[in-house]
């Protein structure tokens, strides 16, 4: 839970950073619009009526951050589970797909924002229009279209990656696909040891090859699956 509240605040601090950077770029870059311009008191008020689009935003951010996770975590267990031929599968939990899922909820986050804009500004919505024509001009439309869907494109490249990761375990051997699909093959054998790292269902198993697998990112092991191993292997788990 504290690894997931620290990635959210991490996410929002970067857009917290960035936003205000991109936005500024822009009107450096754009030429406003030569039309109605808001008096200096207008533009100050305006612009702390934008906070409440920016907390709309982060809300909506968080939201989706943790529905795409779950959702990823869900879809990734079914696609896999259809290879079949193995005992056990494992594949990435929720805190895994936290970090994409945070990536991919960010990018989301702007359509329900886009939805709600009009309401959460009220009678203020004009003025909000006015003022980004004046300090962004029309052009600022189709820059922030190509971004969304830059960070679209990014966030579906991240998350197929993360898609490929799964282990199979079969009654002799184990086969790890790693994110970028490449595939190992352990006998069992080659499992050097295996241990209970204080949490139910997270054990690091380390091969002869000094390369290891930490069950923390992935769905809850079962009891009978690292008894498997153990007695395969035939190296007991270090507490």
């Amino acid at each position: 839970m504290l690894e997931i509240i620290r990635s959210l605040l991490i996410g929002m601090f970067a857009i917290a950073v960035l936003l205000p950077v991109v936005r500024f770029a822009m009107r450096r870059m754009l030429a406003g619009s030569t039309g109605e311009k808001l008096t200096p008191e207008e533009q100050q008020y305006i612009q702390k009526k934008e906070w409440k689009l920016t907390i709309a935003y982060f809300f909506f951010a968080c939201v989706l951050a943790v529905f795409s996770a779950g959702a990823l975590a869900m879809l990734s267990s079914i696609i896999h589970a259809s290879t079949g031929g193995w005992i056990h599968l494992l594949t990435p939990n929720f805190r895994a797909f936290f970090a994409p899922g945070l990536l991919l909820g960010l990018t989301l986050a702007v359509l329900p924002l886009r939805m709600v804009q009009r309401s959460l500004l009220g009678h203020d919505y004009e003025m909000y229009q006015t003022h980004l024509l004046q300090t962004e001009g029309r052009g600022s439309i189709k820059i922030y279209r190509v971004l969304f869907l830059a960070m679209v494109i990014i966030s579906g490249i991240v998350v197929w990656f993360v898609m490929q990761w799964h282990i199979r375990i079969f009654e002799n051997t184990l086969t790890v696909t790693n994110i970028l699909s490449e595939e190992r093959s352990y006998s069992m054998l080659d499992i050097d040891k295996i241990e209970y790292l204080g949490k139910e269902g997270e054990y690091l198993i380390t091969f002869k090859d000094k390369t290891n697998i930490n069950t923390s990112y992935l769905k809850p092991v079962q009891l009978e699956m690292i008894a498997l191993l153990s007695e395969k292997s035939g190296k007991r788990v270090i507490r």
